[in-house]
Parts: structure tokens; C-alpha cells; sequence
């Protein structure tokens, strides 16, 4: 099932991603197979690639984590899945916050946006 809206978590260790409505979410963790911890890599391919599975159906997504993994993963789904990258509307820092941080943050995040946005019309 994909939602309009996604948040992506990610460190070079592992990524959760959450796809979500007003009353419905859904969330999947990737862990990267990449014995390199600190920096991008030909091995992050893989781990990147599931993260873009995982944000499937996604409109607009909100990127957060504590170092260079989310810019990373920004401009991975820029090249490679250019649907994803052009609905990418925000990279942000997040240390380690819990999961309920992430989501009540990507859903005040969003109510925020869409209320800043005029609806188009049909």
C-alpha cells in the first residue's frame, strides 16, 4: 500500500521508512549490507535500492539523519529514481530521535506544507 507522504530515516547503518495518510501508516526497515560505516559507497547501491523500493508510491517524501547518508540517498533517488527525487521536499538533520518523534514530526511537517500549498484544480 503507498500514502502521498513518506519520511525516510536514515543513517549509513540503516533507514525505516514510513509512508502515511491523516489515519493510516505503514513502515519498513532496511538495514545496508556495506561493512563501510562512515562514508557512501559502490556498496550502498543495494541498501539505497531497497530504501527506494520501500518509498514506492510515495509523492512527497521528507528525508531526515544525522550525517551524509541522506544526502546520499537524495541524490541516488535523483539519479536513479527520478520520480522519487523530484518528490523529495526536504533533507533535514535528526540525530537518533524514536519513532514516534520521526512520525509525529514528518506529520506536523506535512500539515504544515499542504496548508501552504493551494489545492490545483481538476
Amino acid at each position: 500500500m503507498s500514502h502521498y507522504h513518506a519520511v525516510v530515516w536514515i543513517d549509513h547503518h540503516r533507514a525505516t521508512v514510513w509512508q502515511f495518510s491523516p489515519n493510516a501508516q505503514e513502515h519498513t526497515a532496511v538495514r545496508s549490507h556495506s561493512r563501510h560505516a562512515r562514508h557512501a559507497t559502490q556498496d550502498d547501491r543495494p541498501f539505497f535500492e531497497e530504501v527506494a523500493g520501500a518509498l514506492a508510491g510515495a509523492h512527497e517524501i521528507l528525508i531526515l539523519g544525522p550525517a551524509q547518508a541522506k544526502h546520499a540517498l537524495s541524490a541516488y533517488l535523483h539519479e536513479r529514481h527520478p520520480a522519487l527525487g523530484a518528490g523529495i521536499i526536504a533533507v533535514e538533520n535528526a540525530d537518533h530521535p524514536s519513532d514516534g518523534q520521526i512520525l509525529d514530526y514528518a506529520r506536523r511537517h506535512f500539515r504544515a506544507l499542504d496548508r501552504m500549498v493551494p489545492p490545483t484544480p481538476r
